[in-house]
């Protein structure tokens, strides 16, 4: 694997992008919500990664039309949100940074051109506040997602038990990968049903890109197998081992520490043999 392409990027200078592309990907992520069937661990609210940035995988138009088959894409290469089907001629609006309200009545518009009826709440969508849409950090987030996918992948190979694909969680942006499991650790009796590999694109704890595990539902386990220093606790008393990106652009393969870091949580994790 080649060395990681990109430099850290930090919250503060690409925030605005940052909270209106979380804006879209909200949208998309309804979009795929209202016209999905539901999958175990609500799988059906996330978003999947296509060539150019996020989909919500192919749809069914409807039961008497088993052929025909649409997705919504939020394409970070041409910024564009494409509708793309097998029976009508690609659609798309230009992401130029509009208000989710715009954006919204745009995209229901095409969806109702190719024969779609959306159930949106349309209330959760009437932000019209403009926002801004800048082509230079989408770049280099979308670099850094394609990184983080391609190791996302090399762990699902390592993982014992029922993962999640990888995806995209609309409600905080993060790019994460799920093992679910019931483990209990006797020496702490703690129990896991849960652990989530991530990459967020910063918080108000942590302002930049970072590599994170957390574990459901006692995060306590974690400090079994981090130093207290990458452990971060919000609000509500939740915890993940967090690994910001800036500490590994200076290795000369900062991929492996990723691995090594998310393999430190070793429970979840496949015994050599």
């Amino acid at each position: 694997m080649k060395p990681i392409p990109f430099p850290s990027l930090a919250l503060s200078d690409w925030k605005e992008t940052r909270d209106t592309l979380l804006k879209y990907c909200r949208l998309v992520g309804a979009i795929r919500e209202a016209l999905s069937s539901p999958l175990p661990h609500s799988l059906h609210t996330n978003l999947l990664l296509c060539g150019n940035g996020f989909t919500t995988t192919l749809i069914q138009k409807n039961p008497s039309s088993p052929d025909h088959n649409f997705e919504v894409i939020i394409d970070l290469i041409h910024n564009k949100l494409r509708i793309e089907s097998n029976y009508r001629e690609p659609l798309y609006v230009a992401l130029t940074g509009q208000s989710l309200n715009a954006l919204c009545d745009e995209a229901c518009s095409l969806l109702t051109d190719i024969g779609i009826a959306t159930s949106l709440e349309k209330p959760s969508f009437i932000d019209g506040r403009r926002g801004q849409f800048d082509e230079e950090p989408l770049k280099y987030y979308w670099q850094a997602t394609k990184v983080a996918a391609i190791l996302f992948n090399k762990i699902i190979k390592a993982l014992d038990g029922e993962t999640s694909p990888v995806q995209l969680r609309p409600d905080d942006l993060s790019l994460n990968l799920g093992w679910f499991g019931n483990k209990i650790f006797a020496n702490k009796n703690l129990l896991i049903e849960q652990v989530e590999f991530g990459f967020s694109t910063g918080d108000d704890i942590v302002p930049e890109m970072y590599f994170y595990v957390s574990a459901f539902p006692e995060s306590e386990i974690l400090e079994q197998f981090y130093d207290k220093s990458s452990i971060n606790q919000s609000n509500r008393n939740f915890k993940k081992a967090v690994l910001p990106l800036k500490k590994l652009l200076n290795f000369n393969a900062p991929e492996e520490n990723i691995l090594s870091f998310f393999q430190s949580f070793n429970p979840v994790f496949k015994q050599p043999e």
